[in-house]
């Protein structure tokens, strides 16, 4: 993941060298994606380079605006580039990460820091151009101001020139007054998956709340050959009927519970990924394209940094949810 922030807004001007005209020039256009105003948010920037025909996953750690306090954030907007794989915003406050500001190789950073995908908090994810999350009124993220987060990008270039890889994403605050109840979420992974080659596949994960909780959003995520990923109510004994469904792996469907969807303690999920393997190699888990994945992002109220679904059954029956095999 990365981070960048960008504080105004840059305008070109144009000089009309040689120009005959008393004609005043055109004012510049609008910048669609501005940041926010200073008093009502902030913006998260990331700008890289793909070479032509590479695959690119990079991390900005940057720090978040000085205010007093925190923000109240109510909404956020992102932009990225055609085609991304994925890009996320990770909080850096519980991890043993300890980089300055700048961007790195993601790959080199999980490596040494393997707990990173278990302590790091994630703020926000998208995998689709545009995107825009509206919570409730009165609902807020409350983020600590100053704070050490990390912006990621994952990007496979499969031309023939090189590739501008942007992510923006604009935080949109209302007054800390204003706010009557607050999110946390957190991730559900499988990360002991093996497709066999030539083969279709199918590996399922079941988990449990500890905490009651209002959820209000729901997506999935897997990579290419995620054919499909489907989830259901699950009371800790049987299965209810599927109310998620996702066939596209590039550009997974966020669900938007209005109401939100309860789950008591000892009520919880379980979670299909369909996959197909023309290939002649067994896939496994793991963070590059080639990789695969198995895992639903959940956001919900009230905010409790303990609460979670955590696992307790999956196809293979192996509990691994962070990668390491621990």
């Amino acid at each position: 993941m990365s981070r960048g922030q960008t504080w105004a807004l840059v305008l070109g001007l144009t000089s009309l060298v040689g120009c005959s005209s008393s004609e005043p020039a055109p004012p510049p256009e609008p910048d669609p994606f501005a940041p926010p105003a200073e008093d009502a948010g902030f913006q998260l920037k990331m700008e890289v380079e793909a070479p032509a025909a590479s695959e690119i996953w990079k991390c900005k750690i940057d720090y978040l605006p000085p205010t007093l306090g925190f923000f109240a954030a109510n909404r956020v907007a992102s932009r990225q580039s055609d085609f991304i794989h994925h890009m996320d915003v990770m909080a850096l406050a519980f991890t043993p990460l300890e980089l300055e500001p700048g961007i790195y190789d993601c790959d080199a950073i999980y490596y040494a820091n393997s707990a990173l995908m278990e302590s790091g908090i994630f703020l926000y994810a998208s995998q689709v151009p545009e995107q825009q999350i509206e919570l409730p009124p009165g609902t807020a993220a409350m983020i600590p101001s100053k704070m050490k987060y990390m912006q990621e990008v994952h990007y496979v270039n499969t031309s023939s020139a090189p590739v501008n890889v942007f992510s923006h994403v604009n935080v949109h605050t209302i007054p800390p007054l204003e706010v009557t109840d607050r999110i946390w979420g957190g991730v559900v992974r499988d990360a002991h998956i093996a497709v066999p080659p030539l083969s279709k596949h199918v590996e399922w994960t079941r988990c449990i709340m500890n905490q009651d909780v209002e959820v209000l959003f729901l997506s999935s995520h897997t990579h290419r050959l995620g054919k499909k990923v489907t989830v259901a109510r699950y009371d800790g004994k049987a299965t209810g009927p599927v109310f998620y469904e996702n066939d596209d792996w590039h550009a997974p469907k966020l669900e938007h519970f209005a109401p939100p969807m309860s789950l008591k303690k000892g009520d919880g999920l379980e979670f299909h990924c369909h996959f197909e393997n023309d290939g002649a190699e067994t896939v496994n888990w793991g963070f590059a394209a080639d990789d695969e994945m198995c895992q639903l992002g959940l956001v919900f109220t009230p905010s409790s940094t303990t609460a979670a679904c955590e696992v307790v059954e999956t196809s293979d029956g192996v509990i691994d949810t962070s990668g390491t095999g621990k």
